[in-house]
């Protein structure tokens, strides 16, 4: 993926369905061109669509629908990160703090899910997406 959004954009263009990896690629465009309320409305239709497993299964459907919740976990991480970027910079202690902040709440959040390479990397690897376009 990195490198190639042009090749993404037409791609999600093209494409009608709403899987989550089209979602989530939605975000990330609306992300990369810096508007704010298209992000924010990717981000709402990330959510209903990628919360609608969750919901039809019920308190009960939990391990049927934890790639559902690991996929709201990378789109609010994706949400963190794209707030604490938009902040203006008043000053680098500052900055630094939010920063640091930011890390302990990602490191606590990795921390909640499975501990396995299938659940953990496509995280690491949408968290360095987000911070690569910051």
């Amino acid at each position: 993926m990195v490198g190639a959004w042009k090749d993404i954009e037409a791609l999600i263009n093209r494409v009608d369905v709403q899987t989550p990896a089209v979602v989530i690629a939605k975000v990330l465009l609306a992300m990369r061109n810096n508007k704010a309320d298209e992000v924010s409305s990717s981000l709402a239709v990330a959510r209903r669509i990628l919360g609608a497993p969750i919901t039809a299964a019920g308190a009960d459907g939990y391990r049927r629908t934890y790639n559902s919740v690991v996929n709201l976990h990378m789109t609010h991480e994706l949400e963190l990160i794209y707030e604490i970027s938009k902040k203006p910079p008043t000053s680098g202690s500052l900055r630094r703090k939010n920063l640091g902040a930011l890390s302990s709440i990602l490191t606590s959040r990795l921390d909640a899910i499975l501990p396995t390479f299938r659940t953990r990397e496509p995280v690491l690897s949408m968290r360095r997406v987000g911070f690569s376009l910051m």
